[in-house]
């Protein structure tokens, strides 16, 4: 079971948290966020998503390189408004890229915030599958979710050589 992380109950603190989830689709992220969002009576906690932005902004999901820039500062921008307003957020986006964790990560330290990860990359890549399947218009589908897996989560042969027994150098 995923504890929840500090700064994401409902006592007031001193410092806002940021609160990034890492995962493929079909995860659990966002069904995790949205439960810690409903249990929140304080008002102190919210939640941005880059498909909600995309949704919100575009009215369908749209990837190519311009849009996916003014998601990218709008997302940036709401998060930096909120830590600024001393609210946590929770980014339940995949978050797989370390770079786009490192942006993140430094928008909290410039916003003087807890910074937390909330992993859900140990999860099966084959629930991952059934779930997304479950989800009708939102699917992702999963040729998109294996083409992610084997590009941030499956071991490439070199660590996977390293970490068999005897096989350090």
């Amino acid at each position: 079971m995923i504890d929840t992380p500090p700064g994401v109950s409902d006592a007031h603190s001193d410092r806002p948290t940021l609160i990034a989830t890492r995962g493929l689709p079909g995860s659990g992220k966002t069904t995790w966020a949205r439960d810690r969002l409903a249990r929140s009576a304080s008002g102190n906690l919210a939640r941005c998503n880059r498909d909600d932005l995309r949704r919100m902004l575009w009215g369908a999901p749209r990837y190519d390189r311009e849009s996916e820039a003014v998601i990218t500062m709008v997302q940036h921008d709401i998060v930096a408004m909120l830590l600024r307003t001393g609210r946590t957020v929770i980014v339940d986006d995949t978050n797989l890229v370390d770079t786009h964790v490192g942006t993140l990560q430094l928008l909290a330290s410039i916003h003087d915030a807890d910074w937390h990860v909330e992993d859900f990359r140990d999860v099966p890549l084959q629930l991952c599958i059934d779930r997304d399947s479950q989800r009708g218009a939102d699917r992702v589908g999963e040729q998109v979710i294996r083409r992610m897996h084997d590009t941030h989560l499956a071991p490439t042969p070199l660590t996977a050589e390293c970490a068999e027994p005897g096989q350090g150098r």
